[in-house]
């Protein structure tokens, strides 16, 4: 989480000097940053030059990329907050999976559905963290929310829905961040995605058995199943979303009507 920080705070300062410390209008770009081809030249996801020019690190560039001020502060301070507690809950290891490979799975899909638009930020990553947090309260809904664990304390249920409620608002709100230009939901929702399939295999489990709540064969077998499939699963994703990129020569989207769920008209 700190070397995130700290390298997306360094790449943002180093947009802005090759932008020559400028700010474009808020008709360019209402995150208060830099240019187009300045956020090109640090990086910045476009289909036609991974495709056509192998420049195959921007799939995973734009993860350290902002589009200005306000996207920084919002990915920063969800970052934060989320990382940090994964990071804490489930170790370096885990934290670190379920950002990097969000970031690059929900980067290909913008790549494939968005081919004519720029894109940049650490929101693939961040939403990774969600889904991974969404797949730990599913995971062990049982026990989070259940009577027999809770029964001393019936305020331990009410603080663990309210994190869920706040996943949900921190969802809606980036959603609405990624309307803006620069910044896309395929992206966030493909980043979701992976981070919940990727979730289901990093998360740890709570032992049920010493909550006094006893689990079948059928139950335990079919946890092992959901464990090593979320992770595989990701990566057969990637590899079958990498292979769509790649034959997608004439650079257009597979669905033009969806560029509809990342992009508003600006004034």
């Amino acid at each position: 989480t700190y070397f995130l920080l700290v390298a997306c705070t360094g790449v943002l300062v180093a947009s802005y000097g090759l932008n020559g410390w400028k700010i474009q209008p808020l008709s360019v770009n209402p995150m208060i940053g830099p240019s187009a081809e300045t956020l090109l030249k640090m990086g910045a996801k476009q289909t036609s030059l991974i495709v056509d020019q192998g420049q195959w690190y921007r799939l995973f560039s734009p993860m350290v990329l902002h589009a200005g001020l306000i996207h920084y502060f919002l990915n920063m301070t969800a970052l934060w907050f989320i990382g940090k507690a994964v990071e804490q809950c489930h170790g370096f290891a885990a934290a670190a999976i379920l950002f990097i490979i969000p970031a690059v799975g929900g980067t290909i899909l913008s790549a494939i559905f968005l081919p004519e638009y720029i894109s940049v930020g650490a929101s693939g990553g961040i939403f990774g963290l969600i889904g991974a947090c969404i797949a730990d309260i599913c995971i062990n809904w049982s026990l989070l929310f259940s009577k027999h664990v809770n029964a001393s304390n019936e305020g331990v249920r009410f603080r663990h829905l309210k994190v869920l409620l706040w996943l949900l608002f921190d969802i809606v709100i980036n959603c609405l961040v990624g309307l803006t230009p620069f910044v896309d939901n395929f992206t966030h929702l493909g980043g979701m995605v992976y981070g919940f399939l990727c979730g289901l295999s990093t998360i740890e489990r709570l032992p049920t058995d010493f909550f006094g709540i006893a689990t079948s064969f059928w139950s335990r077998l079919r946890n092992v199943l959901i464990r090593f499939s979320g992770l595989i699963l990701s990566v057969v994703l990637i590899m079958i979303t990498t292979a769509l990129l790649v034959e997608n020569d004439d650079g257009s989207s597979p669905c033009s009507s969806c560029r509809y769920v990342s992009c508003v008209p600006f004034p």
